[in-house]
């Protein structure tokens, strides 16, 4: 298995079989056992495992759900049955079955299928989740988001879904020109399980890139169906569904936050693979961004890697020098951002991205490059990994 987690496993078995079989697949990974079709069902929702392995045995309806869980979960489904013909065999796959082993079935065989199907699963889940953040307003994270998820799909051919998670003012359709009929809010209300189907038609396409734009509720007072007392299931955490369900579809997940610790903010930052902390060289901001920072490293306790300064407007420092400024934060400065507000601001006018507007601009450039270390950072080490090179 891959060094970076134990693969996760969700077992449904008869009761006879029931430790047996869980005894084999703890030598994959760690194992969840659940006694009915609910509870599956709930623990994929809310988990995500790697791997479902149903016994026939234990639900008549055993193809039905498993054909459920490929389809609205995205999840991979090993059956076991105690059926040895071809019809039994081709009817798992129909449902959707990465593989049907017969029972009794030999530990050996089953760890071999458990373990390939749990690493195919893995690999296939490629997204990586990055948060833009800050603790004032107006410091540009917004268009960061938007010109960062354009950069990613369009220079390095990623598919890319920009989620905009600043629930009362959010803009980012705005950025690419759009006014969506739907949004989160319509994800959010949505009947069942979160599914990539639901989330699928909410999603806004602009004619400009190939980002996928889900955008923010269209007035203030529906951010409490996403993240708040209006939520349709109060035990239920929209934000992190909706954001662990987008990773099975996407390379990279963009998500713009308000500016809060909000429990929709946090939730993206935990599930962030790295943050982009959003901050301008003037004294109010800097002082917002060592509170800020503070709260993140010291009382969330996200490790120093996880975090990357942005100085935008970085060339309009006003008598402060870099190093000034990191000292400031207690934090080095990762990336900075020229100041070009003519462009960032004719850019937001037209609805179109400055990096497709403007590519040439300094500040194009530096999104550019900022796109491009953030691929050098997390994606080429994990395909190398993959791939088994050195």
């Amino acid at each position: 298995m891959s060094p970076e987690r134990e693969a996760r496993l969700l077992l449904m078995a008869p009761a006879h079989r029931r430790d047996a079989l869980s005894e084999v697949l703890k030598d994959i990974g760690t194992v969840r056992e659940a006694d009915t079709p609910e509870r599956v069902r709930s623990f994929a929702r809310q988990e995500r495992p790697d791997l479902v392995v149903l016994h026939a045995e234990a639900d008549a309806e055993c193809l039905g759900l498993c054909a459920e869980l490929e389809q609205s979960y995205g999840v991979r489904v090993l059956v076991i049955g105690r059926d040895a013909g071809m019809e039994a065999l081709r009817a798992a796959m129909r449902a959707g079955a990465r593989d049907y082993l017969v029972d009794p079935v030999a530990p050996g065989e089953l760890r071999s299928a458990v373990a390939r199907l749990a690493q195919v699963e893995r690999r296939a889940r490629r997204g990586h989740v990055v948060t833009i953040f800050g603790t004032k307003g107006g410091v540009g994270k917004s268009t960061l988001a938007a010109n960062l998820a354009v950069v990613l799909a369009e220079r390095h051919h990623q598919r890319v879904a920009l989620c905009d998670l600043d629930l009362e003012f959010g803009c980012a359709a705005t950025l690419f020109g759009l006014r969506p009929t739907a949004s989160i809010v319509d994800v959010c209300r949505h009947p069942g399980a979160m599914t990539l189907a639901a989330i699928g038609e909410a999603m806004s396409h602009s004619d400009h890139s190939q980002v996928d734009i889900l955008a923010g509720p269209p007035t203030p007072d529906l951010a409490a169906f996403v993240d708040g007392e209006g939520k349709r299931d109060p035990e239920r955490n929209y934000v992190q569904e909706i954001l662990r369900t987008l990773r099975m579809a996407y390379d990279w997940v963009i998500v713009d936050t308000a500016v809060d610790f909000g429990e929709g903010v946090i939730t993206a930052l935990d599930e962030a693979e790295r943050i982009l902390f959003v901050t301008t060289p003037d004294i109010p901001a800097l002082q917002n961004s060592a509170k800020g920072l503070d709260i993140l490293l010291e009382r969330l306790g996200y490790p120093q890697e996880k975090l990357s300064v942005v100085l935008n407007r970085g060339n309009a420092a006003m008598g402060l020098m870099e190093d000034e400024i990191s000292a400031a934060l207690s934090h080095p400065i990762r990336h900075m951002l020229p100041s070009d507000g003519d462009v960032a601001v004719r850019a937001a006018n037209i609805g179109m991205p400055l990096v497709l507007l403007r590519g040439r601009s300094p500040l194009a450039r530096a999104v550019g490059r900022l796109g491009g270390e953030l691929v050098h950072d997390l994606e080429r080490p994990r395909v190398a990994a993959l791939s088994g090179e050195a």
